[in-house]
Parts: C-alpha cells; sequence; structure tokens
C-alpha cells in the first residue's frame, strides 16, 4: 500500500505518492515506462493545469479517458465527470458525466474494498 500526502507544487495543491513524480516531464517518461494508470493520470493533471510546460487539456483528456477505459481508474473517471459536468474542454453532458461519476464510484467501491482486505491483513 503506498504511502501519501498532500503536496504544493506550481500553487497546485494535491494528493502526492512518494513513488511518483510531480511533474513533467518526469510523469510523462514515467507513464510511458511503466503504464501505471496513478502515473497516466498524474500526466494528465500535469497536462490540464500546465504543470511544467504549457496547458493542453485535449492531451488530459485523452490519457484520462485511455486510463478510465482500460483499467477503471477512480480518479480518471472523476476528472473527466467534472469536465463533462461542466463543459471544459469537451462538449457539456450531463448524461456522460453521469456515467463517469457512476463509474467513478464503482472504482471507489472497489479501491475500498481492497483497502479493507489490505488493512485486515496487515493487522492480524
Amino acid at each position: 500500500m503506498s504511502l501519501w500526502g498532500l503536496k504544493t507544487f506550481d500553487g497546485h495543491t494535491g494528493v502526492a505518492y512518494p513513488h511518483l513524480p510531480l511533474k513533467l516531464p518526469e510523469a510523462q517518461i514515467h507513464a510511458d515506462s511503466t503504464h501505471d494508470p496513478m502515473t497516466v493520470c498524474n500526466a494528465a493533471w500535469c497536462f490540464f493545469n500546465g504543470i511544467g510546460q504549457p496547458k493542453d487539456q485535449k492531451k488530459a483528456i485523452e490519457l484520462w479517458k485511455k486510463v478510465a477505459d482500460k483499467d477503471g481508474n477512480a480518479g480518471a473517471c472523476y476528472n473527466l465527470a467534472y469536465c463533462y459536468m461542466f463543459g471544459i474542454t469537451v462538449k457539456q453532458d450531463d448524461q456522460i458525466a453521469s456515467d463517469w461519476f457512476a463509474k467513478y464510484h464503482r472504482g471507489r467501491n472497489a479501491e475500498r474494498l481492497a483497502f479493507n482486505v489490505n488493512k485486515a491483513t496487515l493487522d492480524t
């Protein structure tokens, strides 16, 4: 299980994992080499907010869709839902936003279950 904490970088605060890079190009290189969904999400977040390079929100949405569809990554699903809900870089669509939010909640439930199983194993 990864240890995490809140970090601030270039005025943005978010969850940071010690084994993941916080900015581009390191995040993109790590994402390309490991195909780790969380690393891809971090790289997408860097593109979306212009951390370490100029903003490229279309690229961020492409990356989030890639890991949301392939791996069901909850963070990517949430970010896509938010973009569709408010029409950020994509056409505003409440139904698509609702679908992504539903997928996010399914993913979070699976993550919570895995966390509880891991915690129970560590506690014994």
